[in-house]
């Protein structure tokens, strides 16, 4: 995987509705879930 450099900013809100997706598919967290994310774009 690559290292990343870029920050990425979200309000509580985004952020735990990204935990609450990671979750239902099985991920540990959301750091998990945004990697997915991006290696599928």
């Amino acid at each position: 995987m690559d290292k990343r450099s870029m920050p990425v900013c979200f309000t509580n809100e985004q952020f735990k509705k990204i935990e609450e997706i990671a979750k239902k598919k099985g991920m540990l967290n959301s750091s998990q879930g945004l990697e997915k994310l991006l290696s599928d774009l």
